[in-house]
Formats: structure tokens, C-alpha cells, sequence
């Protein structure tokens, strides 16, 4: 039904999910075999060119997608990403590469936005970013990825449009969560409102502190945060580490294969006998052969095994940016439970002494003596 999209870019996004799907589950059912959901990514970042606007200089991604194509900077898909938090924070967004680190500056120097290996990774983490967003079943249809997909858009405007510019400063001011699944979501017949919906009175309530000790602490959510803080040593602290271990012994070896293939040659040339030097010759063109097999399992494996595990890192750095919101939230909620019965015994005691001095002008009024008489 066309009351189903907001627009005619959601529409186009869902059908492409759609035959996707289909291919997928085609494509298992003829080979019986899984097939790796990367496989069949509808939205892909092709070029990056170099391009400059007022006086600046940037690396600009095109983004594609079926028969539509739209350039967009590191830094848009960042902000992207950041309004989707602020919007959604008690969802877990994708992740996307993280800026250039200081090291990186400094080994690079001015070329570290132009270095290709910076660029490539960054193109196949941001393609995993915007695929993951689409297939998301609620921050698919979120009309601000819709206008972040869509030529021709500014994306200023869309930073300054009301949507954005209204929420509140801190996520701890937005309404309660009505996303499906939730309590309040229970029964609605509308479409959940968004999460960081502000009204005045949730901007009037105190922001907790995040040293204040809770009373009410649910088991579920204890055991969520231990599990995830278990995840994310266990991820950043053994498999990462391992996994650069590797990484770093490969491109050793990878070093000393073409150490030793050019010895290997050069040392054929030496030899006299040609039935020996050939020998050699050919044993230097075998370890030349290693060296550059084994340069492509380095690219292969920062692709598809180290640029996946450092995706889980981040994605449990995020769940405990949701755990943490939640905990603040929860502190909030006590303390607006505790404000609400200091008011509410305020105000029974206002009431008594109402009662009281009723009671005592009833007494003293000299009409009320006489009328009973």
C-alpha cells in the first residue's frame, strides 16, 4: 500500500530489499548452501574522488543504489549517524569507521584523507553502515536516511530542518520510548512516534548523576551489562589482538617471501651451470609467487575477517552507550518517583492545615455560635 512509505525513495529501497531477498533465497535453495547476506547489499559505495568546495578539499563517496547515485562526504555520513543516536537512543545504530587517529596524522601527514588504504576501508565499513540502516526495521524507513540517499538534497538543510533542530539537547529530556516491543507499544494503532519527541514537562525534569546509587535494579539488566562488558574485553582485549597477531606475523613473512625471491634471483644470475641456475631461478619465481599470494590474503583478511571483528568491537561499545542511557534513565526515574512523594506528602500536609484553619474559622466565627443556638 502506498501508505506504507513516506516516500518514493523508501518505496524504491524496500523493493530493492525485496528482489534481494528473493535472489538470496533462490540462490540457497539451488545450491543449498548459505549464502552471505553481504552478498546481496542493495545500497554500494563505488568511487571516491577527490573534490573541493570553498576552498576546502574532501574525499566525496558515491553512493548507489538500483538506478539512483548520490555523493556524500565522511563527515555527513558521521552527522547521519549522530542524529539517528539522538533520534533513536535506545537503539543500537550501526557503527562507521572512526576518524583518523593521531597516529595516522602523523605517519601521513597532510595525505592521511587521500591515503587509498584509508579510503578503501572506509568505503567497505560505510556500505555496511548504510546496508544495515536499510534493512533495519525501523530506522529503514526514517525519512532522514531517506533525504541522506536522495540527489540533490543539501544536507545542511536537512541538519537544520525542524526535525533535527528540535530535539532536545539531551536524549534524558525525550519522551518515553513507544518503539515496538515497548510497553506503551502495546495495542497502538498508530505508528510509534519518534523516541526523542520532547514536551515540557519531560524538559523539566532533573538530569540525574550517573555516581547516584540505584534501588531498583533489575536482574536482567544486570546480567545484560556483565554479559557486555564480558563481550567487549573478550572481543577487544583476545580476538582483536590475536587477529592483529596474525595480521603482523603474515606481513612478515610476506616481507621476508620477497626478501628471499629477489636473493633467489639475483643469485641465479651468478650461477654458471644453466641447469642450476635455472633451479634457482625457478625457486625465486615460486617464493615471488608466495609473496604475492600472500599479500592478497592480507587484503583479504583486513576485509573480511579484521574489518568484521572490529565492527563487533564497536557494536558492544555501543550497546553500552544503551545500557548507560538506560541506567541514567532508570536514576531519573527514581528521582522523579521520590520528587513526586516529597510533593505529594507536601501536599497532604497543605490539605490538613487547610482543613485545620477551616475548622478554626468555623470556631472563632461568631455567626456560626448564634446559628446554633
Amino acid at each position: 500500500m502506498a501508505d506504507d512509505y513516506c516516500c518514493s525513495i523508501d518505496r524504491y529501497l524496500h523493493e530493492l530489499l525485496d528482489d534481494a531477498s528473493e535472489q538470496r533465497r533462490r540462490a540457497e535453495a539451488q545450491d543449498g548452501e548459505y549464502q552471505a547476506p553481504q552478498l546481496y547489499f542493495v545500497v554500494h559505495i563505488g568511487e571516491a574522488e577527490k573534490m573541493t568546495e570553498g576552498g576546502s578539499s574532501f574525499i566525496a563517496y558515491t553512493i548507489s543504489y538500483g538506478e539512483y547515485e548520490v555523493k556524500r562526504r565522511y563527515s555527513e555520513f558521521e552527522s547521519l549517524c549522530s542524529c539517528l543516536c539522538r533520534l533513536y537512543p535506545t537503539f543500537i545504530v550501526p557503527p562507521i569507521p572512526e576518524k583518523h587517529s593521531l597516529t595516522q596524522y602523523a605517519v601521513l601527514q597532510k595525505r592521511a584523507k587521500e591515503d587509498q588504504y584509508i579510503i578503501e576501508r572506509r568505503k567497505r565499513m560505510l556500505e555496511r553502515f548504510l546496508n544495515h540502516l536499510v534493512v533495519h526495521p525501523i530506522l529503514s524507513s526514517e525519512h532522514i536516511l531517506h533525504r541522506f540517499l536522495e540527489g540533490g538534497v543539501s544536507w545542511t538543510e536537512v541538519l537544520h530542518s525542524p526535525v533535527i533542530t528540535g530535539l532536545p539537547r539531551t536524549p534524558l529530556h525525550s519522551s518515553p520510548s513507544r518503539a515496538p516491543g515497548s510497553s506503551l507499544a502495546d495495542g497502538m494503532s498508530q505508528p510509534p512516534p519518534k523516541i526523542a519527541a520532547t514536551n515540557s514537562l519531560a524538559a523539566d525534569v532533573p538530569l540525574p548523576s550517573s555516581l547516584a546509587p540505584i534501588k531498583n535494579i533489575e536482574p536482567r539488566w544486570m546480567d545484560c551489562e556483565l554479559f557486555t562488558n564480558k563481550y567487549a574485553n573478550h572481543f577487544a582485549g583476545v580476538i582483536e589482538r590475536n587477529e592483529r597477531r596474525i595480521y603482523r606475523k603474515l606481513g612478515e613473512l610476506s616481507g621476508d617471501y620477497s626478501e628471499l625471491g629477489a636473493t633467489l634471483n639475483g643469485f641465479s644470475l651468478l650461477e654458471h651451470p644453466e641447469g642450476l641456475a635455472a633451479a634457482i631461478e625457478h625457486t625465486g619465481q615460486a617464493v615471488d609467487s608466495s609473496y604475492i599470494e600472500t599479500g592478497h590474503l592480507l587484503t583479504q583478511m583486513e576485509a573480511e575477517v579484521g574489518e568484521p571483528i572490529h565492527g563487533y568491537s564497536q557494536y558492544a561499545a555501543i550497546i553500552k552507550q544503551v545500557l548507560r542511557f538506560r541506567l541514567l534513565k532508570n536514576l531519573q526515574l527514581e528521582g522523579v518517583e521520590e520528587a513526586l512523594t516529597r510533593q505529594r506528602t507536601k501536599l497532604e500536609r497543605l490539605l490538613q492545615a487547610d482543613d485545620e484553619a477551616k475548622r478554626l474559622a468555623h470556631a472563632l466565627d461568631p455567626g456560626s455560635h448564634t446559628h446554633s443556638a
